[in-house]
């Protein structure tokens, strides 16, 4: 019966009673070695030693001797606490097999105080090698059940991972990852308290909170981030947040993917079960994936902007490309050249070039205030106003306060437009002009020969109402002369060393090259920028140049 049974509390019991029914003995008792704590403690005791059920007897790395089969208690006299030796029990048989020690029976004399013969004591014996035998195969098989649940319980959290990989890898929302999350932490880990930190636009942030109260603060959130064990129970930090100790959060969990760090934090479980090593292994795979995954819809989410603006920025192109004039109109004495270099970004750039008849020739360039479809429409708009303006012959200075007051009532405050516009009277040459805000153009005056700056004029469009009016400027142009119309994407062009291209080094380049075709300096200009900032401008690149040949 002993060796068949699989339980060690059995064969505990039946070896109390069959010594004490037996051999008559008054009291009796097992003490065994634990399997996780390596203490002795009692297993079994039975008449009146006083020793209680569980008591733990000394400490696990206390020397035992168990080298012979029987000991008397003062043979312990050092090693066993007080309440042993008070407990009348005084015969120690080990309970031992071939591998390992297990513990001791203990008994007390005989009823009478008479000696055990020899036979009773070698029966005992033979019935202690049985029994440690039986506990043997118990613990065994203890440790065998141990091992299957344990088993179990791995398949089942590589089930539940396994379902969550599959139900994270079919969703989009956040919110329903972070439910499925949610309630696997409630469900399967009977968690009822936690939260869950990771950082969203460089600024840790608690994305669930379930069961808490109060806030972390920044600095708080930043020092949870930074931890460097995978997991830590509060117990062991030097100084747990007050937001932790309030909330009976009892541990942390660090997930990390590449440079990102998330951490998430639990309360005791509702059942009261300790988390165990296997448990923790399983709140980190489970972390990660939901780290992953929420990592997965902000790439997403910055995808799907990106295929937006994209999108956004191809119309706006497509918008800004039908506005240029093409081809340049080309009235004699003047060669005309212009260009646009598109940057990465659609600008707000414009030029153009018009003849309301066959005297006067209108030139203008522009720089709006922001980028795509937005700066594309009021383009748009600007270019609108000066077809139907450019006809009617107004004074420059008038028309051009005209233009400031419609952009000013039309568009949001924050939309300006920095805008030079000039009118070439081709019959005597003369070109009145006027500057709002923008960057002066060069003027190579070839009778002069040195370089002036065309700033007359007045404030950037749209900024306010024309309270002031606009100046207008006016010179007679003669064979030779060149002027060159730009915007900021050239002259804020920045090198490796955030040093810009300036509009000294345009009027250099125009001074050196003015006796070249227009396309020719227009060409020096762009190649310039180029090898200056190596092939990385910022901004849209835009010119306008006229120059005056031969009546």
């Amino acid at each position: 019966m002993l060796i068949e049974s699989h339980d060690p509390e059995f064969v505990v019991n039946n070896l109390l009673l069959i010594v004490m029914g037996k051999l008559l003995t008054p009291k009796a008792a097992i003490f065994l070695t634990g399997e996780q704590s390596g203490a002795l403690y009692v297993a079994g005791s039975k008449g009146r030693t006083g020793l209680k059920k569980g008591q733990q007897l000394c400490s696990p790395r206390t020397s035992l001797p168990f080298e012979k089969s029987l000991y008397r208690l003062h043979e312990f006299e050092n090693v066993l606490p007080e309440p042993v030796h008070q407990s009348g029990l005084d015969i120690f048989f080990s309970i031992r097999t071939s591998s390992e020690h297990l513990g001791y029976l203990c008994i007390a004399p005989k009823t009478g105080k008479g000696n055990y013969p020899e036979t009773e004591l070698d029966f005992i014996e033979n019935l202690v090698i049985i029994s440690a035998v039986a506990l043997s195969n118990s613990f065994l098989v203890s440790r065998l059940k141990a091992a299957n649940r344990e088993l179990d319980q791995k398949v089942q959290e590589l089930n539940t991972l396994f379902d969550i990989s599959r139900e994270f890898n079919a969703m989009v929302d956040r919110s329903q990852m972070l439910n499925v999350f949610r309630f696997t932490l409630m469900g399967q880990m009977f968690v009822r308290r936690f939260f869950f930190l990771m950082k969203l636009e460089d600024r840790p942030q608690l994305i669930i909170q379930q069961g808490l109260k109060g806030t972390l603060g920044m600095e708080d959130k930043e020092k949870l981030l930074e931890m460097d064990t995978e997991y830590m129970e509060i117990s062991d930090m030097d100084d747990p947040p007050d937001f932790l100790k309030d909330n009976q959060i009892f541990a942390l969990i660090r997930m990390s993917f590449q440079d990102e760090r998330a951490v998430l934090g639990i309360s005791k479980r509702a059942n009261q079960q300790p988390y165990t090593l296997s448990d923790y292994n399983f709140l980190i795979s489970l972390g990660n994936l939901a780290f992953l995954s929420i990592q997965k819809t902000f790439l997403l989410e910055s995808r799907i902007e990106k295929e937006r603006m994209e999108e956004e920025l191809t119309i706006a192109r497509t918008i800004q490309n039908t506005l240029f004039p093409s081809p340049l109109p080309k009235p004699k004495p003047l060669d005309i050249s212009a260009t646009n270099v598109p940057s990465r970004q659609v600008g707000g750039d414009y030029y153009d070039v018009l003849c309301s008849d066959e005297r006067n020739l209108y030139l203008a360039i522009a720089d709006l205030t922001g980028k795509g479809i937005p700066a594309s429409l009021l383009m748009a708009n600007l270019q609108a106003m000066l077809h139907v303006l450019s006809p009617l012959q107004l004074d420059m200075s008038e028309t051009t306060g005209k233009i400031n007051d419609i952009i000013f009532k039309n568009t949001p405050s924050d939309k300006f437009i920095s805008f030079f516009w000039g009118r070439i009277d081709l019959e005597n040459l003369e070109f009145q002009y006027c500057n709002a805000g923008h960057n002066p153009p060069v003027y190579w005056n070839a009778k002069k020969q040195k370089i002036e700056l065309l700033s007359t004029g007045g404030m950037l469009l749209g900024a306010l109402s024309t309270f002031v009016a606009y100046e207008q400027g006016t010179i007679e142009l003669g064979e030779g002369d060149v002027v060159l119309m730009f915007t900021d994407g050239i002259s804020e062009a920045m090198n490796e060393n955030e040093e810009e291209f300036g509009e000294e080094r345009i009027a250099d380049i125009l001074a050196s090259h003015h006796h070249e075709t227009s396309q020719q300096i227009q060409q020096h200009i762009v190649d310039e920028v180029k090898t200056f900032c190596k092939g990385n401008y910022g901004d849209d690149m835009t010119m306008l140049i006229f120059k005056v040949g031969p009546s």
